[in-house]
């Protein structure tokens, strides 16, 4: 069974927070929030170093701006696919017959 993350040694925890941030430009974005959400209780640790809170800080900080940039897409998309002709068409996965 898996050791909770309060029990586990700091070098453990800065291997595992390492994985998870550089995992996330994988083309795996969530790992990023769960990064942020798995190491979040231990943060504050006082023999944690201090790239544990970097790799942290930087998951959420690119987790919003990635959620940033897909809401922004989303609503140039929704609103102006029709507008786009063809090209609106090709990006479309699933085409709304009638329209």
């Amino acid at each position: 069974m898996a050791k909770p993350i309060e029990k586990m040694g700091p070098e453990e925890i800065l291997t595992i927070s390492k994985k998870l941030f550089y995992g996330g430009f994988g083309l795996l974005p969530f790992l990023w929030v769960y990064n942020v959400l798995y190491i979040w209780p231990v943060r504050n640790r006082s023999d944690l170093s201090p790239q544990v809170r970097h790799y942290v800080l930087m998951s959420g900080i690119m987790s919003t701006l990635l959620f940033v940039v897909f809401s922004v897409w989303f609503g140039i998309f929704v609103n102006q696919r029709l507008s786009w002709g063809a090209t609106g068409d090709a990006l479309t996965v699933v085409l709304v017959k009638g329209v």
